[in-house]
């Protein structure tokens, strides 16, 4: 810690000493004296004086590898202005939120012990620990001083004044919201917002405003918090109102930076509410405030706390891109990161540098996966790496892991996107990575969430691989997951890993005879849509409407009757009602495919051809959105199932023409779906390619089409043993058994050519 001679001290400098003195030999810290006053006003031009102290404070603190530095005044009535003025070395959150600037504390003249122990508490809850062992050995001396201060209601001495008396009681609030922030204590934070709330109403705002609005900006951050860990939308809700509260005294045009800084923390809160709904007013809303509070703050007066309002404000507008057709919001995201990164120089920020890289990656991974030029996938893996140059795994464990993470969802986007089991096999590597460093008790969110992600991973894992290994582990990992992410304690994301693991779930069951895990995918997806309502989370429902639906359409292939058709159909539709072209291309697209298989199984089961010509519709409709340059491997699924639809429909018909578009729509799926690449892809096409060859040979007495078939069903087959996809396997066996017969039987028969 470091103290400077407070402004307008006496030649001795006996304040600064005093308080000097009241921090020296306390636990945990040391203390020195600048022997320079800092922060002096100038009349002319206050704010502009408020931020060179600001940013020269933080800057000098930094170069001397210090924490924070004490400043202030002595007022004209002899009481003590003092400040706590942290070094910022290390920005903690997705979004960084900003403490007041104002005085954290007045004490008297000469004041007391108890006031002493306030403001070794208050200096300590001004530090931001550089990595989660600082932050866990400065929560060992906060957890005591915290003690010391807590109950301390009606301090006396000379010198005593409500104002005094308020700050002290408000410092205890914002000392618990720090030790509650620095070790994810809830228990704390709920002790936060409920001192400072009292603190609030308790005062008279009229009598010394500045406290007032001081405490309501610590109450917003404490009530967000809250609100964003146990998505509780109602803290959220009065976070903004503390924010509103503190705007009324901290006006844009009385106190700028106070106010430019309070809008920061709104737009925070507003970007909270945002990402947990589906809506975009309160994002819009978040994106005007930060361009607000970057109008003010500026990069010329505080560029490091500009840098990270742009860094918030990437964040905000890749959030509402996500929610939004085209690439225009990623675009901005990465230019709002990249204007950031032009001020955080790596050597001397390089926490703030590490951040910021990690947000432009996910941007421009974002613009890779609306299809904006692959590169950028690569590149966000890049930035990842580079990120972890910083993030020393044993002097930044928890940055390091949630990097690891991030890296790995972005190699599964490459995945994907591009193709490649290599950066499939690094993305599960950096999942179980991250995981060897986040632990269940002290890291329950973040250590649920990697399984989650691993569970995605090890899915896509096991559609490149054999065997059902990798798909049990994957169901093993979603309800590990599901033991934090609780249905009461954190119902979006229980609804969200219900989904996966039904997913998954719905994946083994296609590889198995029996119907048991296709019936738990339906139970999965049916308890998902019960927290994903239409009315509220529209696109939620609608993309579990079409989960659900894949799931009954597998039952339905293994099931007598048309009801379980019937069931997806809807369920398809209903989801369509939600998803339009324009608004969602890839979400429509991914459905209109899905309504196809669908629409052609209940084909397959019922007379005529009206939903098989209804099921080619809907693929070709899909096949016009994700395209063979943009989407190959979503183009060549599509054009398997194309030929499936146009063989049943070819096998109702006279003639052979539907049945030859489908042999050209297999082999065109073929030249994208390779056997090294996907080989149970591939295997599936082969099969479907087999069978309509096998059909084709039999209208045309062509032994010759027997064998092409034969040779489709054999190569598939060898795919099917090695990935223990055993109905297929099955299926296989018994074709190839009738089709040798056949061509044993017809030998001299039918022409070979």
């Amino acid at each position: 810690m470091h103290v400077a001679n407070l402004v307008g001290d006496d030649g001795a400098t006996s304040a600064t000493q005093q308080i000097f003195e009241a921090l020296e030999g306390r636990p945990g810290i040391s203390v020195a004296r600048t022997f320079a006053a800092h922060g002096g006003d100038d009349p002319s031009d206050p704010v502009d004086a408020l931020a060179a102290a600001l940013r020269t404070g933080r800057w000098a603190l930094r170069d001397a590898g210090a924490d924070v530095l004490v400043w202030g005044r002595v007022a004209d009535d002899g009481s003590l202005h003092i400040r706590v003025l942290s070094a910022s070395q290390a920005p903690r959150g997705i979004v960084r939120t900003f403490r007041s600037v104002g005085d954290n504390l007045i004490l008297p003249r000469k004041f007391s012990v108890d006031l002493a122990n306030v403001l070794y508490a208050v200096t300590l809850a001004g530090i931001d620990p550089a990595s989660a062992g600082a932050a866990q050995d400065l929560a060992t001396l906060l957890e005591p001083a915290l003690a010391e201060i807590e109950s301390l209601k009606d301090l006396q001495g000379e010198g005593m004044t409500p104002s005094i008396m308020f700050r002290a009681r408000a410092a205890c609030g914002v000392v618990a919201g720090a030790l509650g922030q620095f070790v994810r204590d809830m228990d704390r934070l709920d002790q936060a917002v409920a001192t400072l709330r009292d603190v609030r109403d308790e005062m008279d705002r009229t009598a010394d405003p500045q406290v007032w609005a001081m405490t309501n900006n610590a109450l917003g951050r404490a009530l967000r918090m809250i609100g964003a860990f146990r998505q509780q939308p109602e803290a959220l809700t009065e976070s903004l109102a503390a924010y509103a509260a503190a705007q009324e005294i901290y006006t844009r045009e009385d106190f700028p930076l106070h106010w430019a800084i309070v809008e920061n923390n709104r737009a925070a809160t507003l970007w909270s509410v945002g990402a947990r709904s589906e809506g975009r007013a309160e994002l819009e809303e978040a994106i005007a405030a930060y361009h607000n509070a970057v109008r003010v703050l500026t990069r010329e007066r505080l560029p490091v706390s500009w840098a990270m309002a742009q860094n918030n404000l990437g964040v905000a507008l890749r959030t509402i891109g996500e929610r939004e057709p085209g690439i225009a919001r990623f675009h901005e995201a990465a230019a709002a990161h990249q204007a950031a990164l032009e001020v955080l120089p790596r050597r001397r920020l390089p926490l703030h540098w590490a951040m910021t890289e990690v947000n432009y990656a996910r941007a421009i991974e974002a613009l890779a996966q609306r299809g904006e030029g692959r590169q950028h996938l690569d590149e966000a893996v890049h930035g990842f790496r580079q990120a972890l140059e910083v993030y020393d795994r044993e002097q930044y464990p928890f940055e390091w892991a949630h990097t690891q993470d991030a890296l790995g969802v972005a190699l599964l986007g490459v995945v994907q996107h591009l193709g490649g089991a290599m950066r499939l096999d690094e993305a599960v590597v950096a999942f179980r990575a991250a995981l060897d460093v986040l632990e269940r008790d002290t890291s329950p969110l973040d250590w649920a969430r990697t399984h989650l992600h691993l569970g995605d991973a090890l899915q896509l894992l096991a559609e490149r691989e054999e065997g059902t290994a990798h798909l049990e582990e994957s169901v093993s990992s979603y309800r590990a997951a599901l033991e934090i992410l609780t249905l009461r304690h954190r119902p979006l994301d229980w609804a969200k890993t219900q989904i996966s693991l039904g997913n998954a779930l719905a994946t083994l069951g296609g590889r198995e005879e029996g119907t048991r895990h296709l019936e738990e995918a339906v139970a999965a997806f049916r308890s998902a849509i019960e927290i994903y309502s239409r009315d509220e989370l529209p696109f939620h429902w609608a993309m579990v409407q079409n989960n659900l639906g894949t799931a009954l359409w597998n039952l339905a292939k293994r099931e007598e009757g048309t009801a379980l058709a019937h069931q997806a159909v809807a369920a398809h539709r209903a989801a369509l009602e939600v998803y339009g072209r324009e608004q969602m291309p890839l979400d429509w697209a991914a459905t209109q495919n899905n309504l196809g298989n669908a629409l052609r199984t209940l084909g397959e089961h019922e007379e005529g051809t009206d939903n098989l010509r209804a099921a080619v519709e809907a693929y070709r409709a899909a096949a016009d959105v994700r395209t063979r340059d943009r989407f190959p491997l979503a183009w060549a699924m599509i054009q398997n199932n194309i030929g499936n639809a146009l063989q049943t429909w070819g096998e109702r018909e006279d003639d052979t023409a539907r049945l030859e578009q489908a042999v050209n729509a297999y082999r065109t799926a073929l030249e994208v779906r390779s056997r090294d690449r996907l080989p149970l892809h591939w295997a599936l096409t082969q099969s479907n390619l087999g069978a309509t060859l096998w059909t084709l040979g039999e209208r045309q007495k062509r032994s010759s089409r027997l064998q092409e078939s034969l040779a489709a069903y054999k190569t598939a087959l060898d795919i099917f043993v090695r990935a223990g996809a055993d109905y297929h396997a099955g299926v296989a066996r018994r074709n190839i058994k009738r089709i040798e017969q056949m061509l044993s039987n017809r030998v001299g028969e039918w022409a070979s050519a």
